[in-house]
């Protein structure tokens, strides 16, 4: 019997992870959700709609991790007593 390799269906080691945002209602705050990870923006845009699909939210977008531009960030409090 020889060896027997497994191929992985995915390498999520070259996924990119994207930020879930909502909203409730038409006029109410931006939530953020959380997090998904996917090989790309679509297959990213059905993770979030199945991952976040508990209430039925008005509005849903992603933005790549990536993309995020911090305003205030922990490493911004080093040093501040």
């Amino acid at each position: 019997m020889g060896l027997v390799k497994q191929k992985t269906a995915r390498n999520t080691m070259d996924w990119e992870y994207f930020e879930v945002f909502a909203r409730e209602e038409a006029d109410g705050p931006l939530f953020h959700l959380g997090s998904v990870s996917a090989p790309n923006k679509p297959a990213a845009v059905g993770q979030a709609r199945m991952v976040y699909s508990e209430k039925p939210w008005v509005e849903m977008c992603i933005c790549p991790r990536a993309e995020v531009t911090p305003v205030i960030s922990v490493n911004d409090m080093i040093g501040i007593a």
